[in-house]
């Protein structure tokens, strides 16, 4: 067996342990689960959650689309939304590629060539790694007694806003540093070309982008908790934190269409101390399924315009 084979059974062992912790955890802590109340304001937190899911998409179309004028292609607002929209519900594929791969086609159809779809897909990954590790860090320090009492000092919101604005323009030091010192590696990845590095201005755009689009997925958990369950425990940044780290590991690990099922296994880990078992189950179920009506929705929007243009 090579490398990239024993690589690739790995990650589906450790995609089919996550779901067997996770399913085991659900039916074990069933009972436990706060009841869901579907009063105005529960019912609220669920159109909100689909609300907002669908639009972190339409965002992830502004930002793919200053990644094309940034490389001289320039796509009207309205068709990268489009693209995005629709393309994005493959990651529910197997191999956690499907959306990439639609994205390209829909794009070289648009007359975008695939070298440029597929290095602005390489920059939005970066820069979800960087920012979503930075909010994993950010949870560890502030959430482990372990590391917290190694700390010289408390971090304040100070040194929270300054990690936040680094790891931003993170990613643009490091492709340049890539270019600079790495051009076989560049021009590797970037399809016979060096990694296009994308201007200052681009760069605080994408950051912006993902960073907001973190915030909004910790708004619509906090609002699940204390709407749909009721449970008041962990503030806005502590669930923000955890759920990023929680989808950061399920980003990472090949196999798992849209993190299904390692995103849920490791909110039931983050969250219980903060939230209690049930709770994390709670919550591991239907941030899943807001996501996957938000994309739902934001596909079928996709769609309709496609066919109305």
């Amino acid at each position: 067996m090579t490398p990239r084979q024993l690589f690739k059974w790995a990650s589906y062992a450790l995609v089919a342990l996550a779901f067997y912790f996770f399913l085991s955890e659900l039916s074990k802590r069933l009972a436990e689960i706060p009841p869901i109340h579907w009063d105005a304001w529960g019912v609220a937190a669920a159109v909100l959650s689909v609300a907002g899911v669908a639009l972190t998409i339409a965002l992830n179309g502004v930002m793919w689309r200053a990644l094309l004028k940034d490389q001289g292609v320039d796509l009207a607002p309205s068709k990268a939304k489009q693209i995005i929209a629709i393309s994005q519900f493959g990651k529910y594929l197997p191999g956690n590629v499907g959306h990439f791969a639609g994205r390209a086609a829909l794009g070289h159809a648009a007359g975008i060539p695939y070298t440029v779809t597929l290095g602005t897909i390489l920059i939005e990954t970066l820069w979800n790694l960087a920012v979503g590790t930075g909010f994993a860090a950010v949870a560890l320090l502030l959430y482990s007694d372990s590391l917290r009492s190694l700390m010289p000092h408390a971090i304040g919101q100070l040194e929270l806003g300054l990690l936040t604005v680094s790891l931003t323009i993170l990613p643009w030091f490091g492709i340049v540093t890539l270019n600079r010192l790495f051009p076989a590696l560049s021009r590797r990845l970037g399809g016979g070309k060096p990694v296009a590095t994308p201007s200052l201005r681009t760069s605080l755009i994408v950051g912006a982008v993902v960073v907001v689009g973190f915030l909004i997925l910790g708004g619509i958990l906090k609002l699940q908790a204390l709407w749909l369950f009721g449970v008041e425990s962990g503030d806005f940044l502590t669930l923000t934190c955890l759920f990023v780290a929680s989808w950061l590991v399920g980003y990472v690990i090949p196999g798992a269409p849209g993190g299904v099922g390692v995103r849920e296994a490791m909110m039931v880990l983050l969250f219980t101390p903060v939230v209690g078992a049930g709770a994390a189950v709670g919550l591991g179920v239907s941030m899943r399924l807001a996501t996957m009506l938000g994309d739902s929705v934001a596909f079928l929007l996709g769609l309709s315009s496609r066919k109305y243009r």
